[in-house]
């Protein structure tokens, strides 16, 4: 059975990374101006597996935006932000949310698709009736696991399920929708980077100026999508949230692992690439959304299209070519 949902109050809803960008709706990092913003459903936001086991992840081409980040084991996860689902495309491996994935959800006012959580986290979802979606939700109609992958690598939904439980749900907001739009002149060229997204993850992205799209690869190999016939997944904008994390003091996994925390709060420095150049940022999350501004304090808006986020240590060094 799905938890209860509540309309979100529209300051959190607004404080969505409206660096929301999307293949559909795409990227800005401020709303657009609208007088009377009326209410339309609310994003999706589904908790994607980076796990060894997980590959090839299926989905993650379709998304708006995906966010990456720390969890415990020096592993990476996902939570990918889908503003209008729709088609048979199926998505996962899903998995557990996080604590920073609450955060998210209390932005964005979103809908969570998840296989559950930490007691701490899961607690946390239910005292705040959080809007959230489990395999058993409705009886299971949201979810199917794949038989041919070995659990718990194997469960996926499709953009189809999750309209279907956005609608049945009426899970909305009233914040306006993000727009897209090209970068600032200037920046400094750049076609290749390299960074730790942990002590055991390293991404680099290559940028190709005829598809003018940045390919992801790491330790493991370039990340495919499974849903596209295993091609490398392209992305439009790269954006590297600086923002500092820290153990939060509750036992997160059978292991016994400590949970993480970010600091999403505030303001922090940011690195923006797209359209094969690097652009100095700042993010600032507070009582507005978070918002990117460049270095002469305007707001940074980005193309249409897929935009990765990765939450890195403020201090992480970037190599680029």
């Amino acid at each position: 059975m799905a938890i209860r949902l509540h309309l979100p109050r529209a300051p959190l809803a607004l404080a969505a990374v409206c660096l929301l960008v999307g293949t559909a709706c795409s990227a800005q990092l401020e709303p657009a101006p609208s007088p009377t913003p009326s209410a339309r459903l609310a994003p999706a936001l589904v908790q994607v597996e980076n796990a060894p086991g997980s590959r090839p992840q299926s989905g993650l081409q379709r998304a708006d935006l995906v966010f990456e980040y720390l969890t415990e084991g020096g592993i990476s996860r996902f939570t990918a932000v889908y503003w209008n689902p729709s088609g048979a495309v199926r998505i996962g491996p899903v998995r557990s949310a996080r604590l920073v994935t609450l955060r998210m959800v209390r932005a964005f006012g979103g809908l969570l698709f998840l296989s559950g959580a930490s007691d701490h986290v899961q607690a946390q979802i239910s005292g705040e009736q959080m809007p959230a979606i489990g395999e058993s939700s409705d009886g299971g109609r949201y979810f199917a696991r794949d038989r041919s992958r070995p659990a718990p690598h194997n469960l996926f939904t499709t953009n189809d399920q999750l309209r279907e439980a956005l609608v049945a749900q009426q899970v909305k907001v009233g914040y306006p929708a993000p727009v897209t739009g090209e970068p600032p002149a200037g920046g400094d060229r750049v076609d290749r980077l390299n960074f730790p997204q942990t002590t055991s993850h390293d991404v680099t992205y290559a940028y190709d100026p005829a598809s003018r799209t940045y390919a992801y690869a790491d330790e493991s190999g370039p990340l495919v999508d499974a849903a596209e016939g295993g091609r490398r997944i392209a992305v439009i904008s790269v954006v590297l949230v600086r923002v500092a994390h820290h153990g939060a003091g509750y036992t997160e996994d059978v292991l016994g692992a400590e949970g993480i925390d970010f600091d999403l709060a505030g303001t922090g420095g940011a690195d923006v690439y797209t359209r094969g150049k690097h652009l100095t940022a700042r993010w600032s999350l507070g009582q507005r959304p978070m918002a990117l501004h460049g270095v002469d304090g305007r707001s940074l808006t980005l193309p249409a299209g897929l935009t990765w986020i990765h939450l890195v240590d403020p201090e992480v060094q970037v190599r680029t070519s």
